[in-house]
């Protein structure tokens, strides 16, 4: 006969096998597990627009000490006039693409307003590491532009679709950096999102 000891560990064991498979059964039967080729393609344009995004604190450092203006409607409007030649070559709506990078450049800001808000308030002085702009931010920044074309244009054709939605639902919360407010995240998503 098998000790109390014994039949609380048999039990135990049976509960534990129960529930990784009912744990591997849901896995299996939801659209956000796996790894389904619209799932891959969702996380890999969230990732690259985190990655974006990770640049706006060292962005924000640089314009910190030369005391160069966040917002610079200039250069925004050279990028994205290079982002439409770029999408009308990959066959993208150059429209919805220029959308996109504003959304990114507007998130973007956000952060950078939100760090020389706290900066301010701290009364910092100029920060010894921060970044060159055109030596350290900008070449990611040029390497990245192309990867989310790519990104976009393989999802465009089923974006409204429910799926994707619901994959773009749930994986931003997990995907993008938990130091993005509601807002910077609301505004980066923006254009992905089909009403």
């Amino acid at each position: 006969m098998l000790s109390s000891r014994q039949q609380t560990r048999s039990i135990l064991s049976v509960l534990l096998t129960l529930a990784l498979l009912l744990l591997g059964a849901c896995q299996t039967a939801s659209p956000l597990h796996g790894n389904n080729p619209d799932e891959i393609a969702v996380r890999r344009l969230l990732a690259l627009m985190d990655e974006r995004l990770s640049m706006a604190p060292l962005v924000a450092k640089s314009k910190w000490n030369s005391g160069a203006a966040i917002d610079d409607p200039a250069r925004e409007q050279q990028i994205l006039d290079g982002i439409a030649l770029r999408a009308q070559r990959e066959e993208l709506d150059a429209a919805w693409a220029k959308d996109f990078f504003q959304s990114q450049f507007d998130a973007g800001k956000i952060v950078q307003t939100q760090l020389h808000a706290r900066w301010r308030q701290q009364k910092l002085g100029p920060f010894e590491d921060a970044p060159d702009l055109a030596r350290d931010v900008r070449p990611v920044l040029d390497r990245l532009t192309p990867e989310l074309i790519a990104a976009l244009k393989g999802l465009q054709p089923q974006l409204c679709g429910a799926e994707i939605q619901d994959l773009l639902a749930h994986r931003s919360d997990l995907l993008f950096s938990h130091e993005w407010d509601q807002a910077t995240r609301d505004r980066a998503l923006a254009p992905l999102r089909c009403h």
